[in-house]
This record gives C-alpha cells, structure tokens and sequence, in this order.
C-alpha cells in the first residue's frame, strides 16, 4: 500500500510538531523539507524509477572471506556501505533483501555476533575476475548489533570500542562512503540510536536512516517517525554542524517494500565514489 501524503499523514495526530518530511516520487522514501528548499531540489524528481539500478544487475554479492584478506582490513580503494542497527531491528533480512541473496545470518541470540561481515559486488560478466576481492564493485559490510538487552557489560564496551575504531579507520582510508542506520518502525529512535547518532555527527561520518517493519504498523506511526528525524536534520542543517543525510528510507524486508530504492541509493555511493 502507498503511503498517503505526509501532511494528511501528521494531522491525524494533533500532538504532532508541523511537516518536515516531505514526500517524493517513491511511497518508500521521504526528504527534509527544508533539504529540499535550502537545496533547490524537486522531491518528485527523485526515486521515480523504481527499478533494480545496472550495477546490482550486472553483478552479485558474494561473501568475502577474511581469509581472502589475510584475516586483516581491505586495503583497496573500493567504496564500502556499512549497515547498522540495534538488535532485533531485522538487519540481516534487510541486507538479504538488498543482496537477492541470503548470505547475512542472524544471531540466535541476539547481541552476540561480534564479527565484521563483508559481501563484496561481484562482476557478473564472463571476463571478469571473481576470484580476488579486488574486483568488487563495492562491499556491503554487515556491522554487528547493538542495544542488547541480554548482554554482559563488557560485551558492550567491546563492541563500542570494536566498531568505533573499524568505522573510523574505513574513514581516515577514505573508502567508507556512507553508513546505513536501521531504525525500527514500530518503536522510533531509542536513546541508545540518538547517542550513536550524535557520535557519527562528531566522528564526521555520513548516515542515513532507514525505517525497518514498516508493515506492521501503520501508516501514521511510521511519518510520525520520520518526521521526528527530518525535524533533527532540519536542526542540523540550521546549525552546520551534523552528517545525518536528508533522505529516510521506509523499508519492509518481508514485503519486499522500500527495497529498490534503497539499491539505488547504496549504488548511487558505490558509483558515486570515483566521481
């Protein structure tokens, strides 16, 4: 089902603070407003192909062994996403979603996995070379959980210190061109989310956010969110100081909703890199 217009959408809820979102030509996809203004950009004018971008086409994600990396960090100059979210968000179906293909596992308990996970686009062609991850497209890296209710605190202050220290050595590289941050529908932002956020924002590394679940609830909820991070971009863009991108993506990894426009935006950094 298409989502209705974002203004029909937050006057339904009289406590709601004034439109900062606003629609494009995608259902799935809003941007802030005040983006769009300060920006001169049409909303309608982006995400009005909704179709699987060439690259994703043309190639297929393969899971990277560290092996093929002598269990050490790539150290070629090839774009890398990175996806991130708290626990139980639905991360791993999100990025088999956008793979169309199930390589990410999900832990059975979650806030466990302390791993780095790479999936690398691999040429397709029958000239290219799949065999060395230095033909990769881009790599797709999977960033272990947070927010686990379950887990000791010490897990905790490793996997701070663990992926503090990847993501800013994929920056100071220069290879990390975005992180993706999963926000789930049914809940909004946490404190946990908004305290990560805020340290991307003094780290200098660029997000976006994305709404998971969105199917299972309804339609209201989910601007409601979404006009609450747009409000914070709004902030952002008023102060000069933020790395949280203008655009929110609203996903349902079970309903394959939400899911090619977010391809489009992950292939926008994979081929945006060299430009």
């Amino acid at each position: 089902p298409r989502l209705p217009k974002a203004a029909a959408a937050l006057s339904a809820e009289t406590a709601v603070p004034p439109a900062y979102l606003s629609p494009t030509a995608s259902s799935n996809v809003f941007i802030a407003k005040c983006a769009a203004e300060e920006f001169d950009i049409d909303p309608m004018s982006i995400f009005d192909e909704n179709k699987i971008p060439p690259s994703f086409r043309k190639a297929e994600f393969q899971y990277t062994s560290p092996k093929l990396f002598n269990h050490d960090l790539p150290k070629y100059k090839i774009p890398e996403v990175a996806i991130l979210g708290r626990s139980n968000v639905g991360k791993s179906s999100l990025i088999n979603a956008l793979m169309r293909k199930n390589l990410a596992r999900a832990s059975k308990r979650p806030g466990r996995t302390q791993t780095v996970h790479y999936f690398g686009l691999m040429p397709t062609s029958k000239h290219a070379n799949t065999d060395s991850p230095s033909a990769a497209l881009g790599f797709l890296i999977d960033l272990p959980g947070y927010g686990f209710a379950k887990a000791p605190d010490k897990h905790v202050s490793k996997w701070q210190e663990m992926t503090q220290d990847f993501l800013l050595a994929r920056r100071d590289l220069g290879t990390l061109q975005r992180l993706y941050l999963l926000l789930d529908s049914r809940r909004g932002t946490s404190q946990f989310d908004r305290n990560i956020m805020g340290w991307f924002d003094e780290a200098d590394i660029p997000y976006t956010l994305v709404m998971t679940k969105a199917d299972r609830v309804g339609v209201p909820q989910v601007v409601r969110f979404t006009n609450e991070v747009c409000m914070r971009y709004h902030s952002q863009l008023h102060s000069g100081k933020g790395t949280q991108g203008p655009i929110v993506h609203v996903t349902s990894a079970s309903k394959n909703r939400g899911i090619e426009e977010l391809m489009a935006s992950v292939d926008a950094d994979f081929t945006g890199y060299f430009a």
